[in-house]
């Protein structure tokens, strides 16, 4: 198992409900969370679980029997919305040094704005972001371990550099940058309803090319 698979695992763990589920009452779970989902981003992480229910077409009480905290159900949303997401075959590509980083990581940004840059997923981190919930921490994480880290090391390799697995915090802010000008591109598409560059996979590349123009330059500065 890869370093960042087993990220993924140890955060799944966390959420999921070790309690063994039939069928129906699986799916009787799976359509709380999507109620949830849906209504934590219309409303925020403040919606209540008696609405959640109503949407769900069951009673309150019995939706603590499934989840007996909100903090459970919005565990089981981060699982859900973010974890279940992530597609394993992304490490590897990640890590395929047959393609330039450069290259691996536009086809690898393609593929998850489709995944990512929906609106229940980004919904969910504007409000997660404004109530400063567990639930941004963890996507943060997520983020950090399996793609940002990921973007460092391959590029310091390519440039022949050592291969060390420590990232520094000035090594990662300009790849925060990029990715966080991409969900900021999704936030104001998708939760803002504001004007942006039809183009995707050009403001793709474009945010590449920014962080390709600097990063050479930071881990120079770092290595002195």
């Amino acid at each position: 198992m890869t370093e960042s698979s087993n990220q993924v695992e140890q955060l799944s763990l966390r959420a999921a409900d070790p309690r063994p589920m039939r069928e129906a009452s699986r799916k009787r779970a799976r359509d709380i969370v999507s109620a949830a989902s849906e209504h934590f981003s219309e409303v925020g992480f403040g919606g209540s679980t008696r609405e959640i229910a109503k949407r769900a077409g069951i009673t309150q009480p019995l939706l603590y029997r499934y989840f007996p905290t909100k903090n459970d159900l919005i565990e089981a949303v981060y699982r859900t919305v973010y974890l279940e997401r992530w597609n394993a075959d992304w490490d590897a590509k990640l890590k395929d040094r047959s393609q330039t980083t450069r290259d691996r990581f536009e086809a690898f940004y393609r593929e998850y704005v489709d995944v990512a840059f929906t609106p229940i997923p980004l919904r969910l981190s504007y409000y997660a972001g404004l109530r400063d919930a567990d639930i941004n921490q963890w996507y943060n994480h997520l983020v950090e371990e399996l793609i940002l880290k990921q973007l460092v090391r391959e590029h310091r390799v390519e440039l022949g550099l050592p291969d060390e697995a420590y990232v520094g915090a000035a090594e990662l802010e300009p790849a925060w940058q990029i990715h966080g000008g991409l969900m900021h591109y999704g936030w104001r598409k998708h939760v803002l309803n504001l004007r942006v560059a039809p183009d995707v996979e050009q403001v793709i590349a474009d945010n590449l090319d920014m962080y390709f123009c600097i990063a050479e330059r930071i881990y120079a500065r770092e290595t002195k």
